[in-house]
């Protein structure tokens, strides 16, 4: 948290204030995040570790029908948004502490959540990471997004969290979901992954045949 917080005394109100490197990668980003959503209908989505609010500014400049909340563990970031969409409902909340409850929504959003250690110990960041996941994707009617560095890099850097896709998947598959997808297709050097509550099929609808999961 006090890593975002200087970043964003450094560089104020802009992508760099949330340790984005520039406007055209926090974009792609912030597109490849709510495609996670399958419906074409309203949908209501929290933006987990919202930040200053740019994915809500995105999300407007859309057609997606969507009931925004945002969440974030920086009572300054919280404030800021709060006095910048009046109106959006907008908590300051530690998940991982005794008693918190969750928000729920369709779809949950964690976009940067877990890509930087920050000098946290990788075996450290890995568990505080699945600690998390495992305790916000119930609270997820839908599916969940989330990214991370990718390991297929020329280098990898200390202060980043670069995880192999074998691994984030056994984890997913054994203890959220064997529905999700990973998407490395967009041109950054990180990877996104979609978890979801059923299966897609073809209309984009469940199929009614029982046991067909």
């Amino acid at each position: 948290m006090a890593h975002y917080e200087a970043c964003f005394a450094r560089h104020g109100d802009t992508p760099k204030g949330v340790d984005w490197p520039d406007a055209e990668g926090a974009a792609t980003r912030y597109r490849i995040m709510a495609e996670v959503v399958r419906e074409r209908g309203p949908v209501d989505l929290l933006d987990f570790g919202c930040g200053a609010g740019h994915f809500l500014d995105y999300l407007r400049k859309t057609d997606r029908k969507v009931r925004y909340r945002g969440l974030d563990l920086s009572a300054r970031f919280v404030d800021l948004c709060q006095r910048k969409y009046p109106g959006v409902a907008f908590d300051c909340l530690d998940v991982m502490q005794g008693g918190a409850a969750v928000p729920e929504a369709d779809y949950i959003i964690m976009n940067g959540v877990f890509t930087e250690r920050c000098g946290i110990a990788y075996e450290t960041m890995f568990d505080a990471m699945t600690g998390l996941l495992a305790k916000v994707f119930p609270h997820a009617r839908k599916g969940i997004a989330f990214n991370l560095m990718s390991k297929h890099v020329d280098w990898e850097r200390e202060d980043l969290f670069h995880v192999p896709y074998d691994r984030i998947s056994r984890f997913v598959v054994g203890q959220l979901s064997r529905h999700h997808v990973i998407r490395a297709d967009y041109g950054l050097y990180e990877y996104t992954v979609y978890v979801y509550k059923a299966a897609a099929w073809p209309d984009g609808q469940r199929l009614a045949t029982s046991g067909q999961e």
